[in-house]
């Protein structure tokens, strides 16, 4: 078995848990002793509590874990951090994902300007007016517009993309078999068939409340800069922006009522150093300030 299927199969019976992948990794980079040791070897090699060891054998050697990564493989494209194909954006961010699901066109990763467009799925009525103004013209232009497809800023955003014939891709915090939010199924298929659907959890991987947080931090390094539409000061979105800050990457927020708390996250993100956007050719302006950084970076 070649060095990447073994760090996808290490990454099905991990469940995904890089902290131990890393370490894993890091005392065997070419996972030599993988497949080829006891329990006890494992324990030792990788400095493993014996009851995990245990278990990690007996995983390693379920036939019906490789059996069904070798369907997962013909079904979708993956990516592993040991591939020239991963995405460089992601290679630098600290945690980066170690392996990759994608249904879709691969190639948008390396499309530029991408942007992260976030925002609370529960938004105001002026919402999807604001998205199709700063949104539509960014797509339009051939910008890439990265979102996670949940309901709400997620979807108008995706869907922007879609109505002015753009690119987007998607960041799921599930595996791509078990998609949530379910009533964004047709959305879903569309990206896939058209967009890009990525997922660092393996397909049949049901998603977990803390895998958002987490895949949040994806989101954020594929744009050179995060835009938040909508949010409380109080939610996911601030978990984006946080990584977002963590990676490099700028952050702008929209303005908005200053009764509504659906626009306060965005206040007190502009009160601690965010840009404000009032109009998209800002966003067009600082791409073209800083795009030689940012093409050197990426």
């Amino acid at each position: 078995m070649e060095k990447r299927k073994r760090l996808l199969l290490l990454h099905r019976v991990l469940r995904g848990r890089r902290k131990i992948m890393q370490r894993i990794l890091t005392l065997d980079p070419q996972l030599d002793i993988l497949l080829h040791s006891s329990f006890q070897e494992l324990m030792s090699h990788y400095q493993l509590p014996e009851s995990f060891a245990i278990t990690l054998f007996n995983e390693l050697q379920d036939e019906t874990h490789r059996v069904t990564l070798e369907q997962d493989m013909q079904t979708f494209c993956t990516l592993t951090c040991l591939d020239e194909a991963y995405p460089v954006a992601l290679r630098h961010i600290p945690d980066p994902p170690l392996v990759l699901y994608a249904a879709g066109n691969i190639g948008l990763l390396r499309s530029l300007p991408a942007i992260s467009v976030v925002g609370t799925r529960r938004p105001t009525k002026s919402a999807a007016d604001k998205v199709a103004y700063f949104v539509d013209p960014l797509a339009a232009a051939g910008w890439t517009i990265v979102s996670g497809m949940a309901k709400g800023i997620d979807s108008m955003a995706h869907h922007a993309a879609i109505r002015s014939n753009g690119n987007t891709i998607a960041v799921l915090g599930g595996g791509l078999r078990q998609l949530y939010p379910r009533s964004n199924r047709e959305l879903f298929n569309n990206l896939a068939d058209t967009q890009l659907v990525l997922s660092e959890y393996f397909p049949d991987q049901h998603p977990q409340q803390y895998h958002f947080p987490e895949r949040n931090r994806i989101i954020s390094a594929l744009g050179f800069c995060t835009l938040v539409v909508e949010a409380k000061k109080h939610s996911g979105t601030m978990h984006t922006v946080m990584h977002a800050l963590e990676q490099g990457r700028d952050v702008f927020a929209i303005p908005g009522d200053p009764l509504e708390d659906r626009t306060a996250g965005c206040h007190q993100m502009i009160s601690e150093g965010a840009g404000i956007i009032f109009e998209p050719g800002q966003l067009l302006e600082e791409w073209e300030r800083n795009k030689s950084k940012w093409i050197h970076f990426i």
